[in-house]
């Protein structure tokens, strides 16, 4: 019989099967539907209008760091939680970007990581979820787009997809449980395996 991890991966390669099949051309047919134009308000980069948590996959934390210079360290965070394996280390899954309140990447209302910027912001205030278009809220829905553009965006918006599917894949065939052991107190599980964090060296391994 398979394990619940084995139906959970055996579910995700569907998704994916279903995901690379998506017809680009009409997400973008939906996008030009809606109407969208950028406003370069930030707002979506900053605290004060809601939730600017950007959730950030290994693949693009190498690419900002060949692309600035940066390490991971410099701007990226273990996503918050409160799970705990029984010697009293912190799991979590995946990384966010670090913030002030507003995005660190935020300078002058512009975006000082624009051209390797994490996908959800190149796709904002569009998403897919089970392969359906979704759209958040923004002051530039509406806006006049053209078939060009919106095809970008439909294209984007796939490549999204699949590479959240594959990493919740690849994730999971890595993924051990919650086993203390490490060499520090948070570790955080992703694509590449466990990365153990040493977040207060009081209560480290």
């Amino acid at each position: 019989m398979a394990s619940q991890k084995e139906r959970k991966i055996s579910n995700l390669k569907k998704a994916l099967d279903k995901a690379l099949a998506i017809d680009e051309k009409k997400i973008a047919g939906q996008i030009k539907a809606t109407g969208f134009l950028c406003k370069k308000c930030a707002q979506c980069c900053r605290a004060e209008f809601g939730d600017n948590t950007v959730m950030i996959f290994p693949s693009e934390i190498n690419c900002i760091c060949e692309k600035t210079g940066l390490s991971r360290d410099d701007f990226v965070i273990p996503t918050p939680s409160g799970d705990r394996d029984p010697e009293g280390n912190i799991h979590t899954f995946e990384w966010v970007l670090k913030k002030n309140g507003d995005c660190i990447f935020l300078e002058n209302n512009q975006c000082e990581i624009y051209e390797c910027r994490p996908y959800i912001c190149r796709t904002y205030p569009f998403f897919l979820l089970d392969g359906k278009l979704e759209i958040s809220e923004c002051m530039g829905i509406g806006g006049n787009i053209n078939d060009e553009e919106s095809l970008i965006l439909a294209v984007l918006l796939k490549q999204r997809y699949i590479i959240e599917i594959r990493e919740a894949i690849t994730l999971l065939e890595r993924f051990n449980g919650f086993i203390p052991g490490g060499r520090g107190n948070v570790c955080v599980h992703d694509s590449e395996g466990e990365h153990w964090l040493v977040t207060n060296p009081d209560q480290a391994n």
